[in-house]
């Protein structure tokens, strides 16, 4: 009896616990206690994962019916979206289990699935980085043949340049009896005249017939001045 003069008789109610792959349903028949949908309460208490299913309703007179269910939520299930509901005397709670976060596949361009699995990723980095691998070969093989290419154009132009030096020195030099012309091909009926000696040459040959004027020079005077010496020596 509680302060209110009011007696209880506590009953355990026929129940049951459905366990389905994905939710847990908890089924209370109350069918033949005559419950009704206010006389029932559904809580949750989340901080100890407890489900608790109470009713009371008046029988007779201070005379009261009540019961009381107290069960653990089951692992795996999802404890804020449990729901209840009642119909026909029965209580079902729904009990919803935690959905698994979904596993992103990528598609490749004709539309297959590609493998996500750790081991496809691991044998995907060796490929990438020998394609970088070969890049950097072909790149050097160019670059090496760019400079190669380049030397050749040097030398190319080396012998040129030593060609057109041949050719002038070849070319036929115009004498006075000609009128200081140049033999042409076509009027010189094919002759071909020796080359004159470049310049350096003159100017080899003058410096040479200087230094020698110079070396006459300076026996001439050591001869005159040991003439003078001789005669005043000699001759009181």
């Amino acid at each position: 009896m509680d302060s209110n003069g009011r007696v209880f008789e506590d009953f355990v109610p026929p129940h049951s616990m459905v366990r389905e792959p994905a939710t847990h349903t908890l089924t209370v028949d109350l069918t033949a206690a005559g419950y009704k949908k206010e006389h029932i309460r559904v809580q949750m208490v989340h901080s100890h994962r407890r489900l608790l299913v109470r009713g009371e309703r008046p029988v007779a007179g201070n005379r009261w019916s009540r019961f009381r269910l107290e069960l653990r939520v089951p692992d795996g299930c999802n404890a804020k979206a449990i729901h209840a509901r009642f119909e026909n005397g029965v209580v079902r709670v729904t009990m919803p289990g935690i959905a698994p976060e979904p596993v992103q596949v990528e598609t490749g361009a004709a539309g297959h699935q590609q493998d996500p699995s750790p081991q496809a990723k691991t044998a995907a980095a060796p490929s990438a980085a020998q394609d970088q691998k070969d890049a950097a070969a072909q790149q050097q093989d160019g670059d090496r043949a760019a400079r190669a290419g380049g030397v050749e154009d040097e030398g190319g132009k080396k012998d040129e340049a030593a060609a057109q030096k041949q050719e002038m020195r070849q070319r036929p030099v115009s004498s006075p009896k000609d009128g200081g012309h140049d033999h042409d091909d076509a009027g010189g009926a094919g002759e071909v005249t020796a080359a004159s000696p470049p310049r350096q040459g003159f100017g080899f040959l003058y410096d040479q017939r200087r230094k020698m004027a110079t070396t006459v020079l300076g026996v001439v005077l050591v001869l005159i001045s040991l003439g003078i010496y001789v005669k005043y020596s000699l001759w009181p």
